[in-house]
């Protein structure tokens, strides 16, 4: 019987891009066991996160669950992670990261017969630490021309690059709020459609028609909960299939202040949710078009108006929530507006 042959590569996927499958999938086929071995130090990748132009830092468990992810359905490919943080920080320098890493490999049972890599450096370093001899995978890098330092100074640049998996993560989120018939949701839609993206639609409304009737006035308090989470579903499927920005129609603070109107409390289920979701941008649009109503919408008249959209700033304000407030109540000024900052976010020039 032919030895059976294992390979092994290393990498920080920070983040996991295109050139990391291409070799990972190259070494597979030519291996019978592949591994996959994420090495992370929380001192040296917290300081390539501030080097970085990220929004977001991507722990060692983010950039091992893109690998898990990615290759969860080929069963001959290990995925390990290998906490280096106060081992030599250079791999090549021998020592204490070399002794380190094959007490791991030997934890691990891994025997490895080949390491694969795109960097033509490795082969001399690997065979004189490890004594184990790398093959090359397009070290010219023919097919996957990227670099990981490339994406984490401009991740829309190289978005096209950036693994399925890991995309959500660098998703920016934009929440708009208004009270009811301010526009917000024929906003998002137009805003959707011009950067060619995903959105999440207000859940609530939903709820008043497959829960009670299509009538508000059944709500209660005990449904305050049930609507927090079904507009997080919402916006978690959003930021998953989103094209590198993502619209909420509706925020948790505005599902908070209608129980807050209506109940006369806040709801601690929802506030949990205003604390766990971060939204990149938030926009609050002045509660100032003309009222439509749709059979739902029951704050139509100007004081109600005026004291739901006081209701919203002061519940912003008290969670600390920065917002951009767009008082115009034309429609094509308060659009422009919002394309203006979304570019921005982006960094579109």
């Amino acid at each position: 019987m032919a030895e059976k042959k294992i390979g092994l590569v290393f990498g920080k996927f920070y983040p996991l891009h295109t050139g990391h499958i291409y070799l990972i999938q190259r070494a597979c086929n030519q291996a019978d066991e592949l591994h996959v071995i994420l090495i992370h130090d929380e001192l040296r990748d917290r300081a390539l996160f501030e080097k970085s132009s990220m929004r977001h830092y991507p722990t060692g468990n983010d950039r091992l669950r893109w690998l898990l992810q990615t290759f969860k359905y080929q069963k001959h490919i290990y995925v390990h992670s290998f906490n280096e943080q106060r081992i030599e920080a250079d791999p090549y320098c021998g020592g204490l990261w070399i002794k380190a890493l094959k007490t791991f490999m030997a934890e691990k049972s891994i025997t490895p017969s080949f390491i694969y890599s795109s960097e033509l450096q490795d082969i001399q370093y690997y065979r004189k630490y490890l004594g184990i001899d790398t093959i090359l995978i397009d070290p010219k890098r023919t097919f996957m021309n990227i670099r990981t330092s490339q994406i984490r100074q401009h991740p829309f640049c190289y978005w096209d690059y950036i693994a399925t998996e890991a995309k959500p993560f660098f998703v920016l989120t934009v929440a708009i709020l208004g009270g009811e018939s301010s526009g917000k949701s024929t906003l998002i839609n137009q805003l959707t459609n011009i950067f060619n993206t995903t959105y999440a639609s207000e859940y609530g409304r939903e709820y008043v028609f497959s829960h009670l009737g299509g009538n508000e006035t059944s709500l209660q308090y005990s449904d305050y909960d049930k609507i927090a989470l079904g507009q997080a579903k919402y916006v978690n499927c959003a930021v998953k299939h989103a094209n590198k920005v993502a619209f909420i129609d509706t925020d948790f603070i505005t599902t908070q202040a209608f129980c807050k109107k209506y109940e006369g409390r806040e709801h601690p289920f929802v506030q949990a949710l205003i604390n766990q979701y971060h939204f990149d941008l938030v926009i609050l649009l002045e509660n100032n078009t003309p009222w439509v109503a749709d059979g739902l919408r029951r704050l139509g008249d100007s004081a109600e108006r005026r004291g739901f959209q006081h209701l919203l700033e002061t519940m912003l304000h008290a969670n600390n929530i920065s917002y951009v407030h767009i008082q115009s109540s034309d429609y094509e000024k308060r659009f422009l507006h919002c394309v203006d900052l979304v570019k921005q976010l982006l960094v579109i020039p």
